[in-house]
């Protein structure tokens, strides 16, 4: 009785999404490719190079769409994963279907199987039937990520693979070993998709496997199979860098984030200011890239070290502004109600959450170590406002200690 129960609520739910989304792509969704995925996309079908950088003249290089004939320097700027999607799709593409129309309609299928995950990890963590409807259905009329279906983004990809990451890490319970290899498979994903995801899955193994189980077996198998999963790309990097990397955009960022008009979302006017005199000092090799950012990084440095007072109060502006809401986004729709008012409940819910689960020991205090350590890190640069989009599933997770208490207070 109770499976059928949930059979039809999951259908019914999935179904009333696609509907939802396929609306919501109708008015708000992308026509186009835009960022740098459009470009990157161009130049690869251009030179075959994974690049953003086009070969002026023996001293500069600049971001741009390649004509015929001229040189892409390659680039490790952006992780790949989200590009070969990109690649993949317009592969797809036809007279009557648009790289953008197959982008967005894989998206709308990757939400619906990420709400479909996220039920099954609520089925884990909660036995009443009623709080499990309750959180998933939280997650899947998220209005920004409804919205974000419909986005050239990577975002619903990041959601899809961060949540099988979760799965698996909870099957690991069992000790199963193909739980092991399936969760180290989307880690290994994950780091192609977030640069920076190598940190928080160092972080998960060490505390699953040395803190909580202290299994080493377990901890070196994990890695040698992501190190498997990521290796190709880490051949390229090397090949092309001699480097050993996923991504190279550390300089970029903090000079972005730590900006002279001190905007939460970042600011290129130190990038621009910064680029032209420093870009003649590099020849234009495939160590462009690489070297441009080490100099973006020391000018970023020198830009902290001149203000430090300053830019500490700065980062404690950006922590706020992740953990609950930017007070001066440009964002045009960034106040709109439907956006606004449930990321701020949200946010408070799991902010409060977080902290009570510091204290239990367990999956739920790695989710709160995972999430506090996901907005220190991010706010060393700059928040934009997806990247909240990103921990939706562990906030909801680490509310659901609030919610529970709030729903025995309103129904008893």
């Amino acid at each position: 009785m109770k499976k059928n129960v949930y059979i039809n609520f999951i259908f019914l739910l999935l179904f009333i999404n696609v509907v939802a989304r396929i609306f919501l792509v109708y008015i708000y969704g992308d026509r186009e490719l835009v960022y740098e995925w459009e470009m990157l996309l161009h130049n690869f079908k251009a030179s075959g190079v994974y690049g953003i950088s086009v070969v002026v003249n023996e001293v500069l290089a600049i971001p741009k769409f390649a004509e015929d004939g001229e040189k892409v320097l390659p680039t490790a700027f952006m992780p790949p994963l989200y590009f070969y999607f990109v690649y993949f799709c317009d592969l797809l593409s036809n007279k009557f279907l648009n790289t953008i129309s197959i982008v967005i309609f894989f998206q709308i299928i990757l939400s619906l199987l990420s709400i479909f995950i996220f039920f099954k990890i609520i089925k884990i963590l909660e036995n009443n039937i009623f709080l499990i409807f309750l959180y998933t259905l939280i997650l899947a009329f998220f209005p920004i990520y409804v919205y974000a279906s419909g986005q050239n983004s990577s975002i619903i990809l990041q959601i899809f693979l961060l949540l099988n990451f979760l799965f698996f890490l909870l099957k690991l319970e069992k000790n199963k070993i193909k739980h092991l290899i399936i969760f180290s498979f989307f880690s290994g994903l994950l780091m192609l998709t977030r640069g920076e995801f190598f940190i928080f899955y160092f972080f998960t193994i060490l505390y699953f496997f040395f803190f909580l189980k202290k299994n080493m077996k377990y901890f070196l198998i994990s890695i040698i199979i992501s190190l498997l999963v990521i290796s190709p790309y880490l051949y390229r990097n090397y090949k092309n860098f001699q480097t050993i990397t996923i991504t190279k955009s550390f300089g970029y960022n903090l000079l972005k984030g730590n900006n002279l008009n001190f905007k939460v979302e970042g600011d290129n006017s130190l990038i621009e200011t910064n680029f032209f005199r420093i870009s003649n000092k590099i020849k234009t090799n495939n160590q462009y890239d690489i070297i441009l950012d080490n100099l973006y990084k020391e000018r970023a440095f020198n830009t902290i070290k001149n203000n430090p007072i300053e830019y500490f109060k700065f980062y404690l502006k950006k922590i706020f502004s992740f953990l609950f809401f930017d007070v001066n986004s440009s964002y045009g729709k960034y106040y709109h109600a439907f956006h606004f008012y449930p990321k701020v409940i949200i946010a408070v819910l799991s902010f409060v959450g977080g902290i009570i689960n510091l204290r239990k020991k367990g999956f739920n205090q790695f989710l709160a170590l995972f999430y506090f350590g996901n907005i220190f890190l991010f706010s060393i640069f700059f928040i934009l406002p997806r990247y909240s989009l990103i921990l939706l599933p562990v906030q909801i997770i680490l509310s659901m200690s609030i919610i529970k208490f709030l729903t025995r207070k309103l129904f008893n």
